[in-house]
C-alpha cells in the first residue's frame, strides 16, 4: 500500500484471505446441522408442509425461526420445475418483482439438479460480488483505493449473502453497472440495471437521474435506452397483479404494514409489555442508528457541496435512507432485517466526490467495521443452534 493506494496483487491477496475466512464461517455456521448448506436458506416447518412439493429431500428444516432465503427458493423451484403456480409464501405480492435471484439460481439448479441449489445460490451470491468489488476498486480515485476494503469486509453483504438473500446481490448489480456506465458501455450497463432492478425494486432510483440528464440534454436514444429496465419492472408488476398464484400468501401484506413514521418503529422496538426496555441485545441496534444518522448527514454535505457530481449516487442512498427511516418496529428487532437495509449505502457512499475526509463518513465506517467484527461474534459464539429435522 503507497499513498493511500492498494495495488492490485494486494486486492487479490486480501479476496484469496476472504474466501478463505467465508469457507470457515460456512463451515463453522452448518456444523450443527451435519454440515449441511441447506441450512443456509432458512427454511421453516411451516413453509414446508404448505409446500410439500417445492422442497428438496434432505434439506434442513427448522421448527422454528425461518428466514427469508427459503421464498427465494420457493419461488425458484416453482418457476423452474413445478410450474403449477400453487406456492404459497408469506406475501406474494411482496416477494413475486424481486425475482433475479430466483431466476439465476433457479436457472442453474434446474440444469445439475435442485439439491445443488445451495452451493449454486453461494457461488452466485459471492462470485458476483468479489467481482463487484474489483469494480468498485476501478471506480475509487487512486490515492482512495484503499477504502475498497470496507466494502470487502462490510458485514451488510457478507450477513446478506450468508443468509441466502438477494440484497447483496442487489447492491453488486449495481456497482458493476455503475462501472459500465462511467465507462459509457452502455449496454452492458443498461442490462446490468436490469438485473438490479428485477433483483430489487430500489434499483429504478439508479436509472432517474440517467434518465433526466439525458432528457435535459435531449438524447433521445439514451433517454429511452435506460428506461428499458424500468419499463420491465412495470411490466412484471402489471403481469403479477394479472396472473397471481393460486394463494396470495398466508399473510398478505401492503406498503403500509411495513412501514411507520419516520424513526417511530426505532423507537417502539424498545417497547415490551407497555413498558421501555433496553438489553445488551440492543446495542447494534444503537450503532445501526448513529449509523443513519452520520450517513444522512454525510449525503446531506455532499448534496450541497457537489449536486451535479453526486447526483447519480445520492438518488439510491436517499432511496435507501427513506427505506430504514419508515422501516416498521419489526425490521428494528431483527439484526438481520436492519443490516440488509444498510447494503447499498455502504459502496455507494465510497463514490460519493470529496467526502473522504469527511469526519462522518469515517464515523459511518468505523461502526461498519465494528458490526462485522460484531457478526463474527454473533455467527462463532451468540447464534443458538436450533431445532430441526431433514425433509423427506
Amino acid at each position: 500500500m503507497q499513498n493511500g493506494s492498494v495495488k492490485l496483487y494486494q486486492l487479490c491477496f486480501l479476496l484469496v484471505f476472504y474466501i478463505l475466512g467465508v469457507g470457515g464461517l460456512i463451515f463453522f455456521k452448518t456444523a450443527p446441522y451435519d454440515h449441511s448448506l441447506s441450512a443456509l436458506i432458512g427454511i421453516w416447518e411451516g413453509f414446508y408442509e404448505i409446500n410439500p412439493n417445492l422442497v428438496d429431500s434432505n434439506f434442513v428444516i427448522y421448527k422454528s425461526g425461518g428466514y427469508d432465503g427459503q421464498f427465494f427458493y420457493l419461488l425458484a423451484k416453482d418457476l423452474f420445475v413445478s410450474s403449477d403456480w400453487d406456492l404459497i409464501v408469506d406475501s406474494y405480492h411482496f416477494r413475486f418483482h424481486r425475482l433475479g435471484l430466483s431466476l439465476l439460481a433457479g436457472s442453474i439448479s434446474n440444469l445439475v439438479g435442485f439439491s445443488y441449489y445451495p452451493m449454486v445460490t453461494l457461488a452466485i451470491l459471492f462470485s458476483t460480488f468479489l467481482i463487484s468489488v474489483f469494480c468498485l476498486y476501478s471506480l475509487l480515485p487512486e490515492s482512495q483505493k484503499w477504502y475498497v476494503i470496507f466494502y470487502l469486509f462490510s458485514p451488510f453483504s457478507l450477513n446478506a449473502n450468508l443468509l441466502l438473500v438477494a440484497d447483496s446481490l442487489f447492491v453488486s448489480f449495481g456497482i458493476i453497472a455503475f462501472y459500465f456506465f462511467n465507462n459509457k458501455k452502455d449496454f452492458l450497463a443498461i442490462f446490468f440495471f436490469f438485473m438490479m432492478v428485477i433483483t430489487r425494486e430500489l434499483g429504478v432510483l439508479f436509472l432517474i437521474p440517467i434518465i433526466f440528464k439525458a432528457l435535459e440534454e435531449k438524447k433521445w436514444g439514451q433517454m429511452f435506452a435506460y428506461s428499458i429496465p424500468g419499463f420491465a419492472f412495470l411490466c412484471l408488476v402489471i403481469f403479477g397483479l394479472i396472473h397471481p398464484p393460486n394463494h396470495l400468501g398466508t399473510n398478505p401484506l401492503g406498503f403500509k404494514d411495513m412501514t411507520d413514521f419516520p424513526l417511530f418503529g426505532f423507537f417502539k422496538s424498545f417497547q415490551e409489555n407497555g413498558s421501555f426496555q433496553f438489553k445488551p441485545k440492543e446495542f447494534p441496534k444503537i450503532l445501526f442508528f448513529i449509523s443513519l444518522i452520520s450517513i444522512t448527514v454525510v449525503s446531506v454535505q455532499s448534496l450541497k457541496n457537489n449536486f451535479s457530481k453526486n447526483i447519480n449516487v445520492l438518488v439510491p442512498i436517499f432511496g435507501s435512507l427513506v427505506v430504514i427511516l419508515i422501516a416498521e418496529q419489526g425490521y428494528w428487532r431483527s439484526f438481520d432485517n436492519l443490516s440488509r437495509m444498510f447494503t447499498l449505502i455502504l459502496p455507494f457512499s465510497l463514490l460519493l466526490e470529496d467526502t473522504f475526509k469527511n469526519l462522518f463518513l469515517r464515523f459511518f465506517l468505523g461502526i461498519s467495521f465494528s458490526l462485522f467484527v460484531f457478526l463474527m461474534i454473533r455467527i462463532l459464539w451468540i447464534t443458538p443452534t436450533k431445532e430441526f429435522f431433514f425433509s423427506l
